[in-house]
């Protein structure tokens, strides 16, 4: 097989491949630039989904018309010198590699006014350089690129639909915006306009971005801070009220950039425990400050991943931050306004409504609609009950009341039996009250075994591995663990055996060894997060089934509690009263 070198343009090709993926991949570098250009406002547009044409134009610091010819050379680039530089970036480009690949696969036109200078122009037509020419805008930098992938045909294939791709363009768009709040953003398909993000403060522009596709309530949409030695954190996050069935609206930023970091969301949902329903997640945008020396972004061209030195010192902040900020709340069921919703989805499909009629019966005369008149009645409707989840959710009352304390004075309460061989119920006053029997256990267990401290040796100590930062946080601190009867001792660099745990946590060293690898907190953080490991393991469980009086032994202790919530954060009672039962039937 004899060698050869390839033509600079298939080479170039190739390398492009890494970078420019489809007209969003164009998008995101553009906008990079853009940002790094210190604009104050920023106008994007695609044509036929990017693939006739996408176009940014700032009003940022410009480009010297003598380095026009070296903007889509490789590795030509104005943020980095050194490699060191690398370890201090305070800008969204740095590897020279975007221009010089959206080059290869289209024609590229540069059109820029540095400061006060007269405007020139360049363009790059698939990898052909052509001269710098006077011309181009008052102010500021525009970069227009046509022709993606035309003499590319076989990349275009894999391409979706126009309006999928410009979709993806203006989700990008929208992504890149929420770390910027700054700086105004507008987005145009085809000159139409189809977003306008006018300049704000962080937790308006997130609420002006969840608009666009979300029906939120604002003031469910909670801001929390916190700050710990060489990064601080701030997320917009909602309340135990608002949840979906994925973890899409989990966004993660490092210095202001879009990761993808799946510990960081997980820590996100372990901070909120089990305030939201099993399968569900919140919203959470999370934007972490971290000092560059401890970052690393150089490991992927699309710059989507990251490497944190802090890692688990972030991990364990970010848990703390929601689990201690995001109030919970004993849960009461509220009745839902159907009526109410049957009128808002009658008015986006601009149905007129006409209100049901009351019988005295449990009858109901159905609620009369004309014939639609919007022939894409049925797309709207499909949309707006896409959003009938959030919706409903939102008249959850997540309003912080007092009403434990005045409850747990005195134990008076009538126990009516077991539902589901998950709650027990109880009657005091006139409220009913439902409790999550394994939780409630769950948190009585954990009460009871935080006194006892019996040590047991282990006839074989288990090695494991961790990262760097948990075997410093280790080295530092194997008192915390000590003092909890869990001797641990380093056997090299980066590995630790366990010797001995409590009695209590015998037949479950393995969840023992990977709370420890993954978790660097205080002391009072370490010993909750590990006897909620043992009393999960050890407490009655859902569908067993109870008797009188052991039911009413954890009904005893769950009704002394001053809050009643679960080792992992859950509260497990719901309450439910005479008035609201009666209005349910229509006993009013």
């Amino acid at each position: 097989m004899k060698i050869h070198v390839l033509d600079s343009i298939v080479a170039q090709r190739i390398a492009a491949g890494e970078v420019i993926e489809r007209p969003s991949s164009v998008m995101r570098e553009l906008l990079d630039n853009a940002l790094d250009a210190h604009s104050t406002s920023i106008i994007a547009s695609v044509t036929e989904g990017g693939l006739e044409e996408i176009t940014v134009i700032d009003n940022g610091e410009g480009i010297a018309s003598e380095d026009l010819p070296l903007c889509c050379e490789s590795h030509a680039t104005s943020k980095v010198t050194s490699f060191e530089d690398l370890y201090h970036l305070d800008t969204m480009g740095f590897r020279g590699e975007a221009l010089y690949s959206i080059a290869a696969v289209s024609s590229i036109t540069i059109s820029s006014r540095f400061l006060q200078n007269d405007a020139f122009s360049i363009t790059i037509d698939n990898g052909r350089k052509q001269a710098v020419v006077p011309g181009g805008p008052s102010e500021g930098t525009k970069v227009t690129v046509s022709g993606l992938f035309k003499e590319v045909p076989a990349r275009r294939q894999f391409l979706k639909r126009p309006s999928t791709e410009a979709t993806m363009c203006k989700n990008l768009l929208i992504e890149k915006s929420l770390a910027f709040p700054d700086r105004s953003f507008k987005f145009y398909s085809d000159g139409q306009l189809k977003l306008d993000l006018r300049a704000t403060d962080k937790k308006q522009r997130i609420l002006d971005a969840l608009s666009t596709s979300q029906n939120i309530v604002p003031s469910e949409m909670l801001e929390l801070f916190d700050n710990a030695g060489r990064f601080s954190l701030y997320a917009l996050a909602s309340s135990p009220a608002i949840f979906r069935s994925d973890r899409s609206h989990i966004k993660i930023y490092v210095n202001e950039r879009p990761v993808e970091e799946y510990s960081l969301v997980q820590a996100v949902s372990y901070g909120y425990g089990e305030l939201l329903p099993g399968g569900s997640f919140p919203y959470c945008y999370l934007f972490i400050t971290v000092d560059p020396t401890l970052v690393d972004f150089n490991i992927h061209p699309t710059k989507r991943e990251v490497k944190l030195r802090n890692k688990a010192e972030i991990h364990h902040q970010v848990v703390a931050m929601i689990s201690t900020q995001i109030k919970r709340t004993i849960p009461r069921l509220v009745k839902e306004r159907e009526e109410t919703f049957q009128s808002d989805l009658a008015e986006n499909l601009e149905i007129p409504y006409r209100a049901p009629v009351q019988r005295n019966s449990f009858s109901q005369i159905p609620a009369q609609r004309e014939k639609p008149s919007d022939p894409l009645w049925f797309s709207k409707a499909r949309e707006v009950l896409s959003q009938v989840d959030t919706s409903m959710q939102a008249t959850r009352t997540t309003e912080q009341e007092d009403i434990w304390a005045s409850q747990a004075v005195e134990n008076d309460y009538t126990y009516i039996g077991q539902a589901f061989n998950l709650f027990l119920i109880a009657q005091k006053g006139e409220e009913l009250f439902l409790v999550d029997q394994h939780a409630a256990h769950e948190r009585i267990l954990f009460d009871e075994i935080r006194g006892k401290k019996e040590v047991q040796a282990l006839m074989i100590p288990v090695e494991f591995e961790v990262d760097r930062d948990v075997d410093n946080y280790l080295g530092e601190n194997t008192d915390v663990y000590l003092n909890l009867g869990i001797k641990l001792e380093k056997s090299a660099d980066l590995f630790w055996k366990l010797y001995s745990i409590p009695a209590m946590f015998r037949d479950i060293e393995q969840e023992v060894v990977a709370f420890i690898q993954n978790h660097t907190g205080d002391t009072a953080e370490v010993e909750k997060g590990l006897y909620a490991i043992v009393s999960c393991h050890a407490a009655i469980k859902s569908g067993d089934v109870l008797d009188k009086i052991t039911a009413k032994a954890i009904l005893d202790k769950v009704f002394a509690m001053e809050d009643p919530c679960c080792p992992h954060g859950r509260t497990f009672v719901v309450r439910l009263n005479k008035q609201e039962l009666s209005e349910a039937v229509g006993r009013t």
